[in-house]
């Protein structure tokens, strides 16, 4: 030990094998298999606060019937969006994660505890509205998808790209307002295809529910490809 300020003159280099986020993983992956087993695809919807992500689900039941549907509904505070969606006779469970900026797969684990999948074929995990937290972490999903409104801005893929990067289905929402908000489509789809040039893009606005259908057929193919022929991660 040092006379002079009582540190220790010695360094202890520890070695960690593991990844931090092992545990949250392995859970996860359990989770993967599990959904498949029963024949529900796992789709991890992220987005802002605002962009729209508890409308797109309501613009789906139009193709999708809700006997089909559940959705886990993710936010700090309220029931907000539930409510919403139990209104329309979609089964939603409520996690809420009080401080927690994303949900993780301990959360989604102790939700599928209370839920009854029978007949049910999509679970929907809404996430906590971030563009930051949510991206990349592991919550037994077997689809990312992004909903990315016309009124936050062109360059949110170039802001926060890691969100973007693993996602199979990019939404444009609120298209309808494009002009209005000086919306750039040519830079945002350059930046989404320099970013994850293998993503869908589909533009959907709520005055027009036919803007929705095909993000739906595009969950009933990758249901097909994904649970029915058993395609692994």
């Amino acid at each position: 030990m040092c006379e002079d300020c009582g540190c220790l003159e010695s360094e202890k280099k520890i070695i960690v094998n593991k990844s931090v986020t092992q545990v949250n993983d392995l859970l996860a992956h359990q989770i993967y298999h599990n959904l498949q087993d029963k024949k529900v695809i796992c789709i991890n919807l992220m987005g802002a606060p605002g962009s729209g992500k508890t409308t797109f689900i309501e613009g789906l039941i139009s193709y999708i019937p809700t006997k089909e549907l559940v959705v886990i509904q993710g936010d700090l505070e309220s029931d907000i969006d539930k409510i919403r969606l139990k209104k329309l006779g979609v089964n939603t469970y409520q996690i809420n994660t009080h401080s927690g900026c994303h949900l993780n797969a301990e959360m989604i684990n102790k939700a599928l505890l209370n839920i009854n999948f029978e007949g049910k074929k999509y679970l929907i995990i809404e996430n906590v509205g971030n563009l930051v937290c949510p991206a990349g972490v592991q919550i037994g999903q077997h689809m990312d998808i992004v909903v990315s409104s016309t009124a936050e801005g062109y360059d949110k893929p170039k802001k926060y790209p890691i969100i973007y990067l693993n996602a199979k289905l990019i939404i444009i929402s609120k298209y309808d307002i494009k002009d209005a908000v000086d919306f750039d489509e040519e830079k945002f789809l350059f930046d989404i295809k320099n970013i994850n040039s293998k993503a869908k893009i589909v533009k959907t606005t709520s005055k027009d529910k036919e803007s929705f259908k095909e993000a739906a057929f595009f969950f009933k193919h990758q249901r097909e490809h994904i649970i029915e022929n058993k395609h692994s991660h």
